[in-house]
Formats: C-alpha cells, structure tokens, sequence
C-alpha cells in the first residue's frame, strides 16, 4: 500500500487538478489505474469509489506524500524515501494507513474511525481469535457495544456490503491482517493497534491545518422555498464561519435579528456571546469541509428555521484572489423574514449584494446596523405605508438644515425642502438649480458622504428596498434614539 501511494505522489509529479472532496477528477481515474497496474470498473462515479485507487491515495495524502494546493494535488520530494530508515518507514506507514482508515467511515469525528480500527484489531488480537463468518460478527458485535454514535458510523455508507467485512479488507490491505481466507492479525498489526491507542488522532494531524490557501467557490441553498433560491459565492478558504454568517445574511437579504448555527458533521457552531457548543470565529472554512463529510448548513432563526445548505464546488486558483467575498451568481427571490400574514419577496440583486459584500470587514457593516436601527426609530408606531412615509417626512424635515446641496444624475442642485405625494407614496424634494427646477423623486438624489442628509438618505433609499450609494455615518453621529423619549 505503501508503495502504491508513493506510486501516485510520483505520476502527480507537480501538479494534478482534484475534486473539491481532494479526489482525483473523474477523468484522471483511468491514467491513474494505469499507473498502477489495476483493473477498474467500466463506469466510475468517482475515484473514491475504487478502494484500490482510493485507499492508497488516501495514505498519500496522510503520509505527507502528497498535499493539495489551492485546488491541485501536488507531489513531495520523492527522491529519499526508500533511503529512510525503518522508524521513517514506519511512521509514513502509521500516518497512511490512519488516513485511510478515517476516509472509510462516514464519521464526522476522526476519533471515531480511529477507535474502529483499533475495535476490530482488538478483536483480531484476543486469545483464541474468532475465524471466519465468526470474525466478522465478533467486530460488529464489540463496535455495537462501545456506543450508538460509533456503531452508526461504522454501520452506515456500505450498502448491501457487511462493514466489518470492509475494514477486514482494508486492515488486509495495509498488511494489519492476512488475506483470505482465513483473516489473522500480523506483527505490524499488533504494532498498529499500540500505536492508534497511544498516538491517537495525532496521527491524522489537526482538520485546523487544513490547507489556508486558495479561494472557495459555495454554493449555499435556501431550503425548503418554491422556486429555488440559492447564491453562489467566492471566500478565502481562511476564513471563519463567523465571516460566512455574515456572507449569508448580505447574500439572503436577513436583517441578522435572530439567532444562528452551523453544522458542521455533529457540532454546532455559533455566536459564542449566546452560549453556543462551539465558537463561529474559531473555525476556517478549510477546517470546516475537512472535518465535514457532507455539506454544511446554517440555521437562522430558530423559530421559522430557515435552513441553508453549503457546498464546497471547487476551490479556485487565483493569482491576486478578491479581498473581499463576492456573490459570483444567483438564482431565486429571498423571503423577507418576519412576515406573518401574505409572504413577500426581495429579487435577487448580485450588483447590491456585492456592493454590500465590499463593505465586510471595513466598518461598512457596523454602518449598515445603526442604519438599521434609525429606521426602525422612524418607523415606530407607523403602521402601513402611509404613516410610515409621513414618519420619514417629519424626521428628515428636522434633522436636515435646508436648504443643501446635491446632485441629481450627476448635476448640482440645491435642495430646499421635501414633500410627501399621496398618489405614490414617496418623498419628493423641492429643487432650485439649473438642472432641477421642479419637484424630483428624493431617492434619485446624491449627496455629500458623511453628511447628515446622506445618512438619512441612505435610511430611506434602504426603506425602499434599494441599496444605498454610500453608507457613512455623519461624525459624532449619535442616531435617532431621542425621537424614542
């Protein structure tokens, strides 16, 4: 096995392109087979479903003979590997074979996989050792009783092929046990079995390692909602899940007024200021689809449940990546959230959700919740559209000093008050200037960032649904909370 694996870090040789699950792509599968002497099936979903192909190129990875980088499988230095001495040997040996072992289960902890090989070696090694049919049964049995968790771990993934018969296979493969057909442990298995009791899942290296590098492309799904509704996006693969909560709400149009999760295999990470299991902002995003064997999903508002279910598409090579998250398409009307009686919808709009996503990590967002917070301000106790335009009228007529200028498609004007039309419910402004001599729609202005008439510009502009040119907060700004008392 051992050999095989170094056969494959040779034929990837500086660089073969994997699949974000860090398989070999579907097309490589046959040239990879080749390199290895096997026969493979006539159709291959993919390579992971060749044990032959997948176990060695499990250990590869485990050993250290290979490693991916930014989305390409890439070789080590081969040149001195059969010179090590038989403690190196062994190592690279106990890592591969750990790794393996691990890809085997569908376990969202690797101790997990770990503590079944180390069952069914137990098993192997007792005094007399069952034999046979008794053999695999004896496995079952011992991985039942250690738990619920760790036998339903063991128990699924196989289909109709018995999983004690699978390790069995596997352990013989890595030369832990003999070949059929009579299985019995081997010298190097009993050393296996010391050795995963005593360096555990050291050997696997920490899922915090993952690799930092390269851009992730997601594809994150709003379930359960007709027609379907997703986003896709690029992210840095070092950053946290926390920074993709943020990613999430910008992306889906959520006001982030309630609480959130992500699952990521069985734990749960969230905002740790509300006595979550796990911190958002102490997992990267490559740890997180490491440890995860299916795709993440994040939970918001645990009352409605809106679930999203995360993807890992393909990480992506880029020479000068994005310094910030961008939504790269999209499909779907948003749901707003909190609407109890008719449902109502927010389109899809990649060019605000990016305009929002540039403002991530640079204050914008801080600026973008006491925004929210003087809308709500405005709007209390205004109830239907008719009261809620006069609040804005009444706020923005007292905290603006007109006359002020602005600019109206890019032309100076001066505007010298506002007035609200009954007929469509919108604020308009008086206008002097030699571009604007009559009343104009209020939303279509600019003005001066970091002015008081911009902030409460941009709180109207947001009221309508649209995105705002700029979201800068006047200096000194204290908000609106006195229109409270």
């Amino acid at each position: 096995m051992l050999r095989d694996a170094v056969v494959l870090a040779d034929w990837v040789g500086t660089g073969r392109a994997v699949t974000a699950k860090r398989v070999l792509r579907r097309a490589d599968v046959p040239v990879a087979g080749r390199a290895l002497g096997i026969a493979l099936p006539e159709r291959v979903r993919s390579a992971a479903d060749v044990p032959a192909l997948h176990w060695p190129w499990t250990a590869a990875l485990g050993a250290g003979l290979l490693s991916i980088d930014g989305g390409r499988a890439v070789s080590a230095d081969l040149a001195g590997w059969q010179a090590a001495d038989p403690d190196e040997v062994l190592d690279l040996w106990s890592r591969g074979f750990a790794a393996a072992l691990t890809s085997l289960f569908d376990s969202d902890e690797e101790s997990e996989a770990l503590e079944i090989g180390r069952l069914a070696l137990t098993v192997l090694a007792s005094e007399p050792a069952p034999t046979h049919t008794e053999l695999a049964s004896a496995i079952s049995h011992v991985v039942f009783n250690a738990g619920y968790e760790l036998y339903r771990a063991f128990d699924r993934g196989f289909g109709v092929n018995d999983p004690a018969e699978v390790t069995l296979e596997l352990l013989a493969s890595f030369g832990a046990v003999t070949g059929t057909p009579e299985r019995r442990i081997t010298p190097l298995g009993r050393w296996a079995l010391s050795t995963i009791g005593t360096r555990g899942v050291s050997l696997l290296g920490s899922s915090d390692d993952a690799e930092e590098d390269g851009t992730y492309q997601l594809k994150i799904t709003l379930q359960h909602v007709r027609p379907a509704c997703w986003r896709r996006v690029h992210m840095q693969a070092s950053a946290a899940l926390g920074e993709l909560h943020e990613v999430i709400q910008v992306a889906f149009a959520w006001d982030d007024d309630h609480l959130h999760a992500f699952t990521v295999g069985r734990r749960r990470y969230g905002d740790p200021c509300f006595d979550t299991e796990y911190d958002e902002n102490e997992i990267i995003l490559a740890a997180a689809f490491a440890r995860a064997r299916k795709p993440i999903t994040y939970t918001y508002d645990f009352g409605d449940d809106w679930r999203h279910e995360i993807t890992l598409e393909k990480v992506l090579e880029q020479t000068h990546p994005a310094t910030h998250p961008i939504c790269v398409d999209g499909r779907g009307d948003a749901p707003v959230e909190d609407c109890d009686d008719e449902p109502a919808w927010i389109t899809f709009d990649k060019t605000g959700i990016n305009t929002r996503l540039a403002r991530l990590g640079s204050g914008g967002q801080e600026a973008e919740a006491r925004l929210r917070d003087d809308i709500e301000v405005i709007l209390t106790d205004a109830y239907g559209e008719a009261e809620q335009m006069t609040a804005f009228q009444t706020v923005l007529d007292e905290e603006i000093d007109f006359p002020v200028p602005a600019t109206l498609l890019g032309n100076p004007v001066v505007v010298t008050g506002l007035v609200e039309d009954d007929v469509t419910l919108e604020l308009r402004a008086r206008c002097k200037g030699k571009h604007a001599k009559s009343l104009v729609s209020f939303a279509d202005l600019e003005f001066r960032p970091g002015t008081i008439e911009a902030w409460l510009h941009a709180a109207y502009v947001t009221y309508l649904g649209r995105s705002p040119s700029a979201v800068t907060p006047p200096t000194a700004w204290d908000g609106l909370a006195r229109w409270l008392s």
